[in-house]
C-alpha cells in the first residue's frame, strides 16, 4: 500500500512539474513575444512622429519664400526631430530587409535635410528659389512615401506578431487547464483506490474486532492473501494479540480455578487430617493387639497403608494451597535441564525412554527458584512418561524467543511421542485432581503444581496434542 501511495503521488507530481516546465517555456516564449511586440508599437510611435514631423516641415517649406525667423527655427526644429528619430530608429535590432529600408529612409532624410537648408540659405533669384523648394517638396512627399509604406510593412509583422502572442497565451492556457484536469482526475482515482483498499482491510480487522469482543479469541485475520507488507505486519499483530488475549484469558480462568480450589483444598486438609490421625493411631494398635487373627491384620495393615496415602495426599494438597513465594537466583538454564534430566533418568530407564535434550550454547540466564522450577519440570516428564506406557522418545528442546512487545523469553518444549490429549480435555489438564489416567494411578496435581510454579516466575506454559502422535507441553520463562 505504502508503494502504491508513493506511486500515486509520484505520478502527480511527475505531471505537475511536465506541466509547469512547459508552462515556463510557454511563459518565456509569450515574455520574448511581448517585448518584440513593445518594441514593434515603440517603432510605430517614433514614424508616426517621423510622417508629422516632416509634414511640419513640408508645411514651412510650400510657404512664400519670405519667412520670418520664427519660421525658420520651427524649421530647424523639426529637422533636429526628424533626425533624432532617425537616429532612434536606426539603433534598434532589425531584420535585414528592415534594416535596408531604414539605411535607404536614413539617405533619403540626409537630402531632404540638404535641400531644405538650401532652400533657407537662398539668395538667389526667384527661380532658384523656386527649384529649390519643389526640390524639397518632391523629397519630402517621397520620405513620406517611404515612411508610410515602411509603416504599413511594420504594422503587418506588428498584426502577425500579436497574433503569434496570443496563439502562444491561449496553447500556455490549454496546457494549464489540460494539467488541472489531468491531475485532479488521477488525485480523484487515486484516493478512490486508495480508499477502497483501506475500507476493505480496516473492514476486515473491524469484523475480527467485533468478533474478539463478542468473546470469541479464536478469531483471526486471514492474511494469506495480503501482499502489502503494512497490512501482513498489521494482521500479523493483531493475529498475535488475539492469541495471546485467548492465553490470558485461559491462564486467568485457570488462575481463578487454582484459587478458588486452594482454598477450599485448605480447609478440606485441616479437616480430615484429624480424623486421619486418629484412624492411623487405633490401626495401629490394632494391628500390635495379640488378639486379633493374622488375617484380619493384614486388612488392618492395608487400612493403615491406604490411610498413610491419603495422608500423603494431603500433605501435597497443603503445599499446593499454602506456596511459600519462590527464592529467585539467576540460574544457567542448560545446567537446570541437565540436572532435572539426572533426576528421572532412573525412571525413564523403567519406562523405557528415550530422552534427548537439545540445548544450544550462549543462552541467557533465567531468574528462578532451582528447586522448584524442577519440580514443575519433573511432573511434566512424568506425566509424559505416563503418556507413554509402552516406551517412547521425550526431547527437551531450548530456545530465545521474542514477544510483539519485543521482550525476551527462553522457551523450553518438552515434546513426547505418546498417545496425546483428547482436544475437549486440553483446557482441563492443568486443573487440581484432573487426571487422564486409571483411578487411583495419579492425584491429579503434577501439572497443576506446574502451572502454578511457572507462574508465580512470571512465565506461563502452552500446550500441542495430538491423539495417536504426542504432546508439546511449551514452558515460556522470562530471560
Amino acid at each position: 500500500m505504502k508503494k502504491r501511495i508513493l506511486l500515486g503521488f509520484g505520478l502527480l507530481f511527475f505531471i505537475f512539474l511536465l506541466g509547469c516546465l512547459t508552462a515556463a517555456l510557454y511563459i518565456t516564449e509569450t515574455t520574448h513575444r511581448m517585448d518584440r511586440l513593445f518594441l514593434l508599437h515603440q517603432v510605430e510611435i517614433l514614424r508616426e512622429d517621423l510622417i508629422i514631423h516632416v509634414q511640419q516641415v513640408q508645411s514651412h517649406v510650400s510657404r512664400s519664400t519670405v519667412r520670418s525667423s520664427a519660421d525658420v527655427d520651427v524649421l530647424m526644429a523639426s529637422m533636429q526631430e526628424m533626425e533624432k528619430i532617425m537616429d532612434s530608429c536606426a539603433g534598434c535590432h532589425h531584420a535585414p530587409e528592415l534594416a535596408q529600408g531604414l539605411q535607404g529612409m536614413r539617405d533619403l532624410e540626409k537630402d531632404y535635410k540638404t535641400a531644405v537648408s538650401r532652400l533657407v540659405t537662398a539668395s538667389a533669384n526667384a527661380g532658384r528659389i523656386d527649384e529649390l523648394e519643389r526640390r524639397a517638396q518632391d523629397l519630402g512627399q517621397e520620405l513620406i512615401a517611404v515612411t508610410q509604406g515602411m509603416a504599413f510593412t511594420a504594422n503587418v509583422r506588428l498584426q502577425e506578431k500579436t497574433q503569434e502572442t496570443m496563439a502562444t497565451m491561449r496553447g500556455l492556457q490549454l496546457i494549464l487547464y489540460v494539467t488541472l484536469l489531468v491531475g485532479l482526475i488521477l488525485s480523484i482515482g487515486a484516493a478512490y483506490i486508495i480508499a477502497k483498499s483501506l475500507e476493505r482491510r480496516l473492514r476486515v480487522l473491524l469484523e475480527a474486532t467485533r468478533r474478539i469482543s463478542r468473546g470469541d479469541l479464536e478469531s483471526r485475520v486471514d492474511i494469506s492473501a495480503t501482499k502489502e507488507s503494512e497490512f501482513r505486519e498489521l494482521g500479523e499483530a493483531f493475529n498475535t494479540m488475539a492469541r495471546n488475549l485467548h492465553r490470558s484469558q485461559r491462564q486467568l480462568v485457570q488462575g481463578a480455578k487454582i484459587a478458588a480450589i486452594s482454598e477450599v483444598a485448605a480447609n478440606i486438609v485441616y479437616e480430615v487430617s484429624n480424623p486421619l490421625s486418629e484412624v492411623l493411631g487405633y490401626t495401629g494398635l490394632l494391628i500390635k493387639s495379640d488378639d486379633i487373627p493374622a488375617e484380619k491384620k493384614e486388612l488392618l495393615k492395608t487400612i493403615e497403608r491406604e490411610t498413610l496415602r491419603a495422608r500423603e495426599i494431603l500433605k501435597n494438597l497443603l503445599d499446593f494451597a499454602r506456596r511459600k513465594p519462590p527464592r529467585i537466583v539467576k540460574t544457567d538454564i542448560g545446567n537446570l535441564i541437565e540436572e532435572t534430566v539426572d533426576l528421572v533418568k532412573g525412571k525413564a530407564m523403567l519406562s523405557n525412554v528415550n530422552i534427548v535434550v537439545d540445548i544450544p550454547e550462549g543462552m541467557p540466564a533465567v531468574e528462578v527458584d532451582a528447586g522448584e522450577m524442577k519440580q514443575a519440570f519433573v511432573n511434566i516428564i512424568n506425566n509424559a512418561f505416563s503418556a507413554m506406557p509402552g516406551g517412547g522418545s521425550l526431547t527437551v528442546r531450548c530456545r530465545l524467543d521474542t514477544d510483539a512487545p519485543g521482550g525476551k523469553f527462553v522457551v523450553l518444549e518438552f515434546t513426547d511421542t505418546g498417545v496425546g490429549i483428547p482436544e475437549a480435555q486440553l483446557d482441563k489438564i492443568f486443573e487440581p485432581f484432573f487426571t487422564t489416567q486409571p483411578e487411583g494411578d495419579a492425584t491429579g496435581l503434577g501439572l497443576s503444581i506446574s502451572y502454578v510454579i511457572i507462574r508465580d516466575h512470571g512465565g506461563h506454559i502452552e500446550v500441542e496434542s495430538k491423539v495417536g502422535e504426542g504432546s508439546t507441553f511449551r514452558v515460556l520463562l522470562p530471560a
